[in-house]
């Protein structure tokens, strides 16, 4: 069977020197830092796109800071655990991608960057250990009441005082449930100048088990919303539900 073939393998020769010089570890890191040196690492960086390709760039960066407290080629030292970027060298599909990657759209990073999260989780939950020799399962969904706690305290207060907009909230709800029922590892996004519907937000992904984050983007407030799970259970009773039993 032919050796799987790895990314910084593939990679062009280091500009003015010649590559034999260099190991694969090196013209890796010198591909990172070029692409470092040509994004939008700048305070220029004002619009959603530039924004996302400037996060994608930190992203990198801590790649980069990951790798190199690996061992150079020849130690004979034991490896340290392989960083995500690490996972993606020895898939082949990724290799084009990776030589082309700063010059693609900040949601194509944005895809290539899912799919390292994605499979460095899978590496992990392989070596969780097992109960009896049986595989290992995701936990099961949490009551109501141990939901609602999970809500923080000031919200959940902000939550008992009433007069909450049940439409609103239900709203939210039927958003957030159709698209993490069908793409649980897809990120949510929404603009939301509503000081008052991001709160309801920000509320139901914590009910919901969810990581909420808000940010300005171009003047205005964007929520994001993404799943830490393997999936996405879907709460035994959605919190408007829960909220009207209490009232």
């Amino acid at each position: 069977m032919a050796n799987a073939r790895r990314i910084e393998d593939c990679l062009p020769p280091l500009e003015d020197s010649p590559a034999k010089r260099f190991s694969p570890a090196k013209r890796k890191q010198y591909f990172i830092n070029k692409a470092i040196r040509n994004s939008d690492l700048t305070p220029r960086a004002k619009g959603r796109k530039s924004l996302q390709r400037l996060e994608n760039t930190r992203y990198l960066m801590t790649l980069l800071e990951r790798d190199e407290c690996g061992s150079e080629e020849g130690e004979l030292a034991h490896a340290a655990a392989p960083s995500i970027f690490t996972e993606a060298c020895n898939n082949e599909t990724y290799v084009e991608i990776w030589n082309d990657f700063m010059n693609r759209s900040g949601e194509e990073q944005e895809r290539v960057l899912l799919y390292l999260e994605e499979e460095a989780g899978k590496k992990q939950r392989r070596k969780l250990p097992s109960r009896n020799g049986e595989p290992w399962k995701e936990p099961p969904a949490h009551t109501p009441q141990e939901c609602f706690q999970r809500i923080s305290r000031r919200l959940r207060a902000t939550l008992k005082r009433g007069r909450i907009p049940m439409g609103t909230l239900e709203g939210l709800e039927e958003e957030l449930l159709a698209f993490f029922s069908v793409t649980p590892h897809s990120v949510y996004t929404a603009l939301m100048d509503n000081s008052f519907e991001r709160l309801l937000l920000h509320a139901l992904c914590q009910y919901m088990d969810l990581v909420s984050a808000s940010s300005d983007i171009e003047g205005k407030r964007q929520m994001k919303v993404s799943n830490k799970h393997r999936v996405f259970l879907r709460p035994e009773l959605l919190l408007s539900a829960y909220l009207g039993q209490m009232s």
